[in-house]
């Protein structure tokens, strides 16, 4: 699986959430931008057929409930002793959390895994 989501499928997955009436691109064809104003008017939901496949493409979430806990205090620039505090897990185990994130991911680095995450959506 490419853990590098396209931005676009997490705008798509928002805009879901929120129930939104309609998703496209504006560099859509004309009759498909059309379409998908007109749609929404009628009180139909439109996903841009391109849009729908990149989220089906992007898979679910990998890492687990504790990992996004680990990697957004990370993220934020809380030191790992202090994480491992609030948490109350051991230093070693906020290390073991973040290398597989970063494995999960595909990041070279825990900086490329929170990219990674926040780009899929995932964190």
């Amino acid at each position: 699986m490419d853990a590098k989501a396209n931005p676009l499928t997490e705008r798509l997955r928002r805009m879901l959430d929120l129930h939104a009436a309609g998703a496209i691109s504006t560099n859509a064809p004309p009759d498909r931008l059309v379409h998908g104003v007109r749609k929404p008017v009628r009180g139909q939901r439109f996903v841009d057929p391109e849009f729908a496949l990149d989220a089906l493409d992007a898979g679910a979430n990998p890492l687990t409930p504790r990992e996004v806990e680990v990697l957004r205090l990370t993220a934020d620039g809380t030191p790992t002793r202090e994480i491992a505090e609030r948490l109350h897990l051991s230093v070693a185990t906020v290390r073991d959390q973040l290398s597989a994130v970063t494995r999960k991911t595909g990041g070279r680095n825990r900086i490329d895994a929170i990219r990674i995450a926040v780009e899929s959506g995932w964190v």
